[in-house]
C-alpha cells in the first residue's frame, strides 16, 4: 500500500513539475522583436493589467525579477512608438495605464467567378477579393464621441491634480463599472462623452477637488469588446462573426466575401432590433466615395443581402465593361456613367441591346439622344461598337513630295490646292502621276493627270474621299544607272553612274589602281543601247582600249563613260609577286626563300640553303604541296566535281555541286600533300626530272639519317627494327612475330622515307614482297570481313588450276 502511495506522489510531483515548465514564457524578453513581443502579450493575457497584476503574472510564468523589469520598460515603448504588428496599444503615460487593444482576426479574400464567358465580372466585385483591402477598424485611434458603451468594454479612468489615481475597470454584465470605495455605476448603452460626464459627476463625491477644478478626470476607452454580428441572405460565407466593436458594416462584409453570384450590391441592410435602420448602396461608395452610411455595428445586428432585382451587362468599347445591378428608376445613360463612359475609339451614335425574350433573343437598337430614356430589364447586354476603320474626309499622297500624308478634303479639296500643299520634289516625274478612286460599288479606277499641268493651273479635279496620289520619282521609272570596275584596283565593284562620270573618275572611286596594274591596256566593254537598223546582230558589246599611262593622252584621260560600262584594269605582264618557299631540316640554312623565277628547282634551293649537312638522309627528303594554290571562281566547279566523285567512289552520299560553294574550295586548297621525290638524283643530275620545279608554299623536308624501320599493322608485334643491309620484308615480319591470324599478305604494302609506296605483287600462290629500304614503313592490314573463298569460288580455282595443268603436260608431251 505504501508503495502505492509513494507511486501516485511521484506521479503528482512530476505533472506538477510540466504544467509549471509549460507555463513557463518559452524565451528570454530582451530577444524578442517588437512583433514578438506583441503577440507574446497576446497569447498569454498580458495587457489590461495593473502593474502589481503585471508582475504577479510574469512571476507564475517563470520571469525573473530582473525580466519583469524589462518586460514593463519594453512594453512602455510599445505604447509610446506605437506598434506595426496583430495588436494596437495606447498609453496614458501611466505606469498602472497599459492598455492593448486586440485585433479580431477575419478571414481574407475569396476567389470570385465570372461570367458565363468568363469575361465579365459583377462591378465592385473586385474589393472583396482584394488582399491588401480589408476596412479593419483603426484600433490606435481615439474613441469616437458616438461610441456606445457595452458589456466588457474596458474603462481607464485617470483621476490627477491634487489626487492622483488611475483605474481600469471593466463594463460588467450588469451594465455598470465598480470604482473601488463608491460603488457601481451605469454605463452600458450611454456614448464614451456621457459616461465621462456621469462619471466625473459620481467621482465628486470622493474628490470633491473636480468641482473647483483642483482635480481632474479623463475617462478613455482601453480594451475595446467583441461583439457578435449576423450576415445572411445571398452572402458567399454567410454566419454569425465575431468583430471588433469598432467595426462597420464594410467591416462585417469583407469578413463575409461579400455578395454572392446572386447577391445585389445597391440593397445591403443592417437590421438592429427587428428594423432595418440602414438600406446601404456599395455603388455609393464605389463611384462617389460615400461612406456616410458604414454605420457602426452594434451588438447582435443583422445585415441581410438581398437578391438581385436587376442585372445587365456593358461590353465593348467602355472604360470598364462589366455587369451592373441597377436600382428602379436608372436608365441606359445611368449606367454608362458607372462604366466609366466611352472609350476613345467607342462609335456613339447608336448602340445595340441583346433582350432575353420569352421564347428567343431579341436586339434593339438604341440611338444616342434615346439612352436617356432607354430602361433596361434583367438579363439585357448592351454593346458599344468601336468606331469603323475608314476615314470621312482623308485623301492620302505619297511618294516624291516634301510632305506625304493625309489631308483632309474638306480643308483641301481640289487637286491643285493639294499639290501645293505637298510640294512635289524636284526629281519628281512630273509628265505624268496617279490618283486611285474607289468607285460608288468600292471598285479602283486610276486617273493619271501631269503634275505641270495641276500646277501651272492648267488642269484640276475635285478630291473625293479615299483618294490616293502617288508622284512617281524619276529615277523609280527606269533602270538604275551603274558602271562596274574590275580588275587591277583596290576596291572593285559596282557603282552608281553619274553624268559626265571619266574612267579617271570611277579608279578614284574604286581607290585607285594596285601596283601591278597595266594603264597602257585599259579596256571598256559598252551595252549595245540604240540600234541603227531593226535588225538583229552578232555583235554582243562595243570594245574600246585606252591608255592611261603617264598622263600622255589627253583624249583617253577624259573619256567619257556610259550607263552600264564595264572598265577592266589588267596586270602588267612583267609584274610578279614574291613567291616563298621552305626549307626544314638538315641544311646549313633552313628557313623560308624567296624564288628568284619560275624555274627554280630543289637542287638550286639546296644550293642557297647552304647545301646538305654530314647526316643528311637525302633518300627520306620529302617535298610538301598545298593541294590547290590560287585557285579562282571557275576552278571550283572543277575541284567540286572531283570531290564528289571521290565521295561516290568511297560509297559515301555525292552533295549537290556548288561552283559557289567556298566552304569545300577552301577546304581543299588548306590541305597539303606529300610529294615523292629523289633528292639524291636530283642533286647528282640537276635539272633532270627528278629536280622538280618549286611552286609557292612548297616546305622541302630533309631528316636525319634514320636506322631502323617500322611495322604497323596486323602483325603479332608492330615494332620498331634496326635495319641492316639484305634485310627482307619476310624477315621483318618474322621479328614482329609473323602475321596475325587476319592478316591480309597479298595487300601488305611499303612506305618508303621519302614518300613512295611500293605494294606486294602476287602470282598463283606466290608473293612477291617490296624491297625493304632503311627507314621503310611496313603495312600489314586486315583481311576484309568474309575474305574468305565460297564454296563455288574454290570449285572454280581449283577446276582451272586442273586445266592449265592439263594444258602443260600436253605442251611436255608436244615437246618430246
Amino acid at each position: 500500500m505504501k508503495r502505492v502511495i509513494r507511486f501516485f506522489l511521484f506521479v503528482l510531483l512530476v505533472l506538477t513539475q510540466v504544467v509549471v515548465s509549460a507555463q513557463q514564457l518559452p524565451v528570454s524578453i530582451e530577444n524578442l522583436t517588437d512583433e514578438q513581443l506583441l503577440q507574446l502579450v497576446a497569447k498569454y493575457n498580458l495587457s489590461g493589467l495593473s502593474e502589481t497584476e503585471l508582475e504577479t503574472k510574469a512571476k507564475e510564468y517563470g520571469l525573473s525579477t530582473d525580466q519583469i523589469l524589462v518586460l514593463k520598460k519594453r512594453m512602455a515603448l510599445l505604447d509610446t512608438n506605437g506598434s506595426n504588428g496583430t495588436t494596437q496599444s495606447t498609453y496614458n503615460n501611466k505606469t498602472d495605464s497599459y492598455v492593448l487593444r486586440n485585433k479580431v482576426m477575419t478571414r481574407g479574400p475569396s476567389v470570385r467567378s465570372k461570367d458565363s464567358l468568363g469575361i465579365l465580372q459583377v462591378f465592385g466585385a473586385d474589393i472583396f477579393d482584394n488582399a491588401d483591402l480589408s476596412f479593419e477598424p483603426n484600433l490606435s485611434m481615439a474613441t469616437p464621441q458616438n461610441y456606445i458603451l457595452g458589456v466588457n468594454d474596458q474603462l481607464v479612468i485617470d483621476v490627477y491634480g491634487i489626487s492622483d489615481n488611475t483605474k481600469k475597470l471593466k463594463v460588467t454584465t450588469e451594465g455598470d463599472i465598480r470604482f473601488p470605495n463608491l460603488g457601481p455605476i451605469k454605463v452600458a448603452g450611454l456614448t464614451i462623452e456621457e459616461a465621462r460626464t456621469r462619471i466625473k459627476k459620481a467621482l465628486t463625491r470622493m474628490y470633491p477637488g473636480i468641482a473647483n477644478g483642483s482635480v481632474a478626470v479623463q475617462v478613455s476607452v482601453g480594451q475595446i469588446r467583441s461583439i457578435h454580428v449576423t450576415l445572411l441572405g445571398e452572402i458567399r460565407r454567410p454566419g454569425t462573426y465575431t468583430v471588433s466593436a469598432l467595426a462597420t458594416l464594410m467591416n462585417a462584409l469583407y469578413a463575409s466575401g461579400g455578395p454572392n453570384d446572386i447577391g445585389s450590391f445597391r440593397s445591403i441592410e443592417l437590421v438592429r432590433g427587428g428594423k432595418t435602420i440602414v438600406n446601404f448602396d456599395l455603388y455609393d461608395f464605389l463611384l462617389r466615395a460615400d461612406l456616410s452610411k458604414n454605420t457602426l455595428l452594434q451588438d447582435d445586428d443583422v445585415i441581410r443581402v438581398r437578391p438581385y432585382q436587376t442585372r445587365v451587362a456593358l461590353k465593348g468599347a467602355l472604360k470598364k465593361p462589366a455587369i451592373f445591378d441597377v436600382k428602379e428608376g436608372e436608365s441606359a445613360a445611368d449606367l454608362l456613367g458607372y462604366a466609366g463612359g466611352f472609350s476613345d475609339f467607342a462609335y456613339k451614335e447608336m448602340f445595340r441591346v441583346t433582350r432575353l425574350g420569352e421564347s428567343n433573343k431579341e436586339v434593339i437598337t438604341v440611338k444616342a439622344d434615346q439612352l436617356g430614356q432607354f430602361r433596361l430589364v434583367s438579363g439585357d447586354t448592351l454593346t458599344v461598337d468601336t468606331l469603323a476603320n475608314i476615314f470621312a474626309n482623308r485623301v492620302m499622297v505619297t511618294g516624291s513630295v516634301y510632305h506625304p500624308g493625309a489631308y483632309g478634303i474638306k480643308q483641301i479639296s481640289t487637286l491643285q490646292e493639294l499639290m501645293s500643299a505637298v510640294k512635289p520634289r524636284e526629281e519628281a516625274y512630273y509628265e505624268r502621276a496617279l490618283l486611285r478612286r474607289y468607285q460608288p460599288d468600292y471598285t479602283q479606277s486610276f486617273l493619271n493627270f501631269s503634275v505641270t499641268d495641276v500646277l501651272n493651273g492648267s488642269f484640276n479635279l475635285k478630291l473625293e474621299r479615299e483618294d490616293s496620289i502617288h508622284i512617281y520619282k524619276r529615277d523609280e521609272l527606269k533602270e538604275k544607272y551603274t558602271v562596274v570596275i574590275n580588275g587591277e584596283v583596290n576596291k572593285a565593284g559596282t557603282y552608281d553612274y553619274f553624268a559626265n562620270m571619266t574612267v579617271q573618275d570611277l579608279v578614284l572611286l574604286a581607290n585607285g589602281y594596285r601596283d601591278g596594274a597595266a594603264l597602257q591596256k585599259i579596256e571598256i566593254s559598252r551595252r549595245l543601247r540604240k540600234r541603227i537598223a531593226d535588225k538583229d546582230t552578232t555583235v554582243y558589246s562595243l570594245i574600246k582600249e585606252i591608255s592611261l599611262e603617264n598622263n600622255k593622252i589627253t583624249s583617253d584621260l577624259d573619256y567619257k563613260l556610259t550607263p552600264f560600262d564595264i572598265v577592266s584594269i589588267r596586270r602588267s605582264p612583267v609584274y610578279k609577286e614574291q613567291i616563298s618557299v621552305s626549307v626544314e631540316g638538315e641544311v646549313l640554312y633552313p628557313g623560308k626563300y624567296t624564288l628568284s623565277a619560275n624555274n627554280e628547282r630543289v637542287s638550286d634551293i639546296i644550293k642557297r640553303a647552304g647545301g646538305l649537312k654530314m647526316n643528311a638522309f637525302t633518300e627520306g627528303a620529302v617535298l610538301i604541296r598545298n593541294t590547290y594554290v590560287g585557285i579562282s571562281q571557275s576552278d571550283a566547279a572543277l575541284v567540286n566535281t572531283k570531290a564528289n566523285l571521290i565521295n561516290q567512289q568511297s560509297g559515301k552520299a555525292a552533295a549537290v555541286a556548288n561552283t559557289n560553294d567556298t566552304t569545300l574550295v577552301k577546304s581543299l586548297t588548306d590541305q597539303q600533300k606529300p610529294v615523292s621525290i629523289r633528292l639524291d638524283l636530283a642533286l647528282q643530275t640537276p635539272g633532270s626530272t627528278n629536280d622538280v620545279f618549286l611552286e609557292e608554299g612548297d616546305i622541302l623536308k630533309i631528316p636525319k639519317t634514320i636506322q631502323t624501320i617500322q611495322t604497323f599493322g596486323v602483325v603479332n608485334v608492330p615494332k620498331q627494327i634496326v635495319y641492316r643491309e639484305g634485310l627482307t620484308f619476310s624477315e621483318a615480319i618474322r621479328e614482329s612475330g609473323g602475321f596475325a591470324v587476319n592478316a591480309s599478305r597479298k595487300h601488305s604494302y611499303v612506305v618508303y622515307a621519302n614518300g613512295e609506296v611500293r605494294n606486294t605483287r602476287r602470282f598463283l600462290f606466290l608473293h612477291s614482297y617490296p624491297a625493304i629500304k632503311t627507314g621503310a614503313e611496313l603495312y600489314v592490314p586486315a583481311r576484309r570481313p568474309g575474305g574468305k573463298l565460297s564454296a563455288g569460288e574454290t570449285i572454280g580455282l581449283l577446276t582451272g588450276l586442273t586445266s592449265f595443268l592439263g594444258l602443260l603436260v600436253i605442251f611436255f608431251n608436244t615437246k618430246k
